[in-house]
C-alpha cells in the first residue's frame, strides 16, 4: 500500500484553501451568487410583475402562483405531511393551485368578468395570463393588465382564506374590490396610453383619468 502514495508531496508549510472562482483565491460572497445564478432557469417575467404602486403582499401572491409555491393542501402533502385535501369554497374537488384559480366557479366568473373587458383574452392556466400580461400594448394599457390580473389572483386567494376563517365574500363584491383597486393604482402612476378606443373603454369602465399621448396638431394646407 506504501507505493501508492508514494508519488503525493508532503510539505510542513499549512494547507490554504484555494476559491478557484476568484483569481486571488480568496472567497467572496458574490463570486459565489454569481455561480449559483448561472445554475437557476431564466425568468423572464420575474422583474417584470413587480410594479412599485402594487403593493408587495399582493403580487407575492402571484409569484407564488407561477412558481406553484402557495400553501395549497397539495402543496403541503408534497412535503411530506398526509392531509385530507378539499376545496374551502366548493367544499368537493382537492384544492390545488389549477383548481383554485382556474376552474372553481367563482375563478370561472371572474375570468368571464375580465374577458369583457379585454375581449380576446382566454384564462385556463398561468401560462395564458403571462400571455396576456406580455401582449402587445402602450405601456400603460399593459400596467392596467397587470394590475387587473394581480389584484384578480390576490382576491381569489383572498376569497379562500375568508371562507376558511371568517365568511365567504360574494363574488360581485370581489369584482368590485378589484374594480376600485385597479382605479386607486390607476391614477396614481404617470403612462400614457395610446388613442384607441378600446383604451377609453377600459379607463372608463375603471374609472381611471385619461392619459393620452402627445396630439398630433394639423398643418394647414397651402
Amino acid at each position: 500500500m506504501p507505493h501508492l502514495f508514494s508519488h503525493i508531496m508532503v510539505r510542513a508549510e499549512q494547507d490554504i484553501p484555494n476559491w478557484t472562482l476568484e483569481e486571488s483565491g480568496q472567497f467572496t460572497l458574490k463570486s459565489a451568487r454569481n455561480f449559483f445564478l448561472e445554475l437557476g432557469v431564466p425568468c423572464g417575467w420575474g422583474k417584470f410583475i413587480w410594479f412599485s404602486y402594487i403593493l408587495p403582499s399582493k403580487t407575492l401572491v402571484l409569484w407564488k402562483v407561477f412558481h406553484g409555491r402557495l400553501p395549497t393542501d397539495r402543496h403541503i402533502q408534497s412535503k411530506g405531511l398526509h392531509i385530507c385535501s378539499m376545496c374551502t369554497l366548493c367544499e368537493k374537488n382537492e384544492k390545488f393551485i389549477q383548481h383554485l384559480f382556474f376552474e372553481f366557479p367563482n375563478a370561472l366568473y371572474i375570468w368571464s368578468w375580465v374577458r369583457q373587458i379585454f375581449p380576446t383574452s382566454h384564462f385556463s392556466n398561468k401560462d395564458d395570463l403571462l400571455s396576456f400580461i406580455k401582449s402587445d400594448g402602450s405601456s400603460f394599457f399593459k400596467l392596467i393588465k397587470l394590475v387587473v390580473i394581480t389584484f384578480s389572483i390576490w382576491m381569489l386567494w383572498h376569497m379562500r382564506n375568508y371562507a376558511r376563517f371568517q365568511v365567504k365574500i360574494e363574488v360581485s363584491r370581489a369584482i368590485s374590490v378589484i374594480k376600485d383597486l385597479t382605479c386607486l393604482v390607476g391614477n396614481s402612476f404617470k403612462a400614457s396610453m395610446k388613442n384607441d378606443m378600446m383604451g377609453f373603454s377600459v379607463i372608463k369602465l375603471f374609472g381611471i383619468n385619461t392619459r393620452t399621448g402627445k396630439v398630433l396638431r394639423p398643418l394647414p394646407v397651402r
